[in-house]
């Protein structure tokens, strides 16, 4: 059933560009507007599995996902001098989640959900964003960064985990945000000097950790996730931040950081979480990390950011004009999903990155069993290899 009148989303990203795709497709009138210039190209590998699996599934993405090839055949945990302690095949990831599983960057996926998008007759405007909003009595009138205006349906914020349409609407991120103690940093470098192989080489060190891996021939990712005191770091800060987080590491750590020749990492954030008492407000909803952000050490904020977007869209569906109604719907069926995996990665926060207490020897034990043939299957069942959907209709 259509809405009466236009739909606008704010945010093309996963939550945003799927979102899109799902009410083009039932003949909703919509408009995207993405605050960046351009679709992203970059960003950090992920596992994709899980409820993101499921809603590709119903979408008919996954002969595309498979498609997405990198030269990268095991995960290595590694010491100081770069010696294997502890190497799991990637075929074996995928055996423990039934083959329904892919490795690939955030902008990979993206880019899948963009062409199919627009194969729906979507248009994103990019570099336009929402400045201000207000609800009257039949919709909500929206005011543009271009000082061009309008007035919707319904409004959707996707616009991430430092969304402007919440703050517009529900007020400072500081009242939804949940540090969880760190920071993570990651960017790609063309440096033929370093040589991975064909796997994803982690290295832990008290307080820190860095992730290293080859994404063609020439080019190579580094990510970095490290315990710090919460505080503001100015974009033009941020490298200079991180290097001191990581003066004095192992391996190729220090080395990596003084080869990259950017201003600042593609991507830094701190490790924060949005919890929040309601997801909607009249005609107004989030989705994705705006309203559910889980984290990077969760895995799963595209998986659920699609499972968000999948039932708003069959919601609206059912409930037609009634958004109130659908809206209630979408938390009620997706909220309890998203608060277990925010608590679990909140949990898993405190463990993943080694501390001072941790003890490397009974550590390393621990990663060898996590990664078992035997063990790897309950452990992903833990962390959520069940889609939240599963039993959705």
């Amino acid at each position: 059933m259509a809405i009466d009148g236009k739909i606008l989303i704010s945010g093309a990203g996963i939550a945003g560009l799927t979102l899109a795709t799902l009410l083009k497709e039932q003949g909703q009138d919509l408009v995207v507007v993405e605050r960046d210039e351009a679709l992203r190209a970059e960003g950090y590998m992920m596992d994709f599995f899980g409820s993101g699996w499921d809603v590709a599934m119903r979408m008919g993405l996954v002969p595309e996902l498979r498609k997405i090839r990198y030269p990268i055949d095991a995960l290595q945990f590694v010491d100081g001098s770069g010696q294997v302690y502890a190497s799991v095949p990637i075929a074996r990831v995928a055996r423990a989640l039934e083959d329904k599983y892919v490795y690939l960057r955030r902008s990979d996926l993206e880019r899948i959900l963009y062409d199919r998008a627009t194969e729906a007759g979507v248009d994103v405007d990019f570099g336009r964003e929402i400045t201000a909003l207000e609800e009257t009595g039949s919709g909500v009138r929206v005011t543009f960064n271009d000082g061009s205006d309008g007035e919707f349906a319904l409004v959707f914020g996707a616009d991430g985990v430092h969304s402007g349409v919440r703050r517009i609407v529900f007020g400072d991120e500081s009242q939804f945000a949940r540090f969880l103690g760190g920071y993570v940093a990651a960017y790609h470098l063309d440096d033929p000097r370093f040589e991975l192989g064909r796997a994803l080489k982690l290295h832990e060190e008290t307080d820190r950790l860095s992730a290293f891996y080859p994404l063609d021939d020439s080019r190579l990712a580094a990510t970095y996730v490290f315990r710090h005191d919460e505080t503001h770091v100015p974009h033009g800060e941020r490298l200079a931040f991180v290097r001191r987080a990581y003066d004095g590491a192992g391996w190729i750590t220090e080395d990596m950081l003084d080869a990259f020749q950017g201003t600042e990492p593609i991507f830094f954030d701190s490790l924060t979480q949005i919890a929040m008492p309601r997801w909607s407000r009249g005609r107004v909803a989030l989705l994705g990390d705006a309203c559910g952000c889980l984290t990077l050490l969760a895995g799963q904020g595209s998986h659920m950011a699609m499972a968000g977007a999948y039932v708003i869209a069959q919601e609206l569906e059912r409930y037609g004009s009634h958004y109130a109604a659908a809206f209630a719907a979408y938390e009620a069926i997706l909220k309890p999903a998203v608060a277990k995996r925010q608590e679990d990665a909140a949990t898993f926060a405190k463990v993943f990155i080694p501390s001072v207490r941790s003890r490397p020897w009974l550590r390393r034990l621990a990663i060898k069993a996590i990664f078992s043939p035997l063990v790897m299957p309950l452990m992903f069942r833990w962390f959520g290899a069940k889609s939240a959907l599963e039993n959705y209709p």
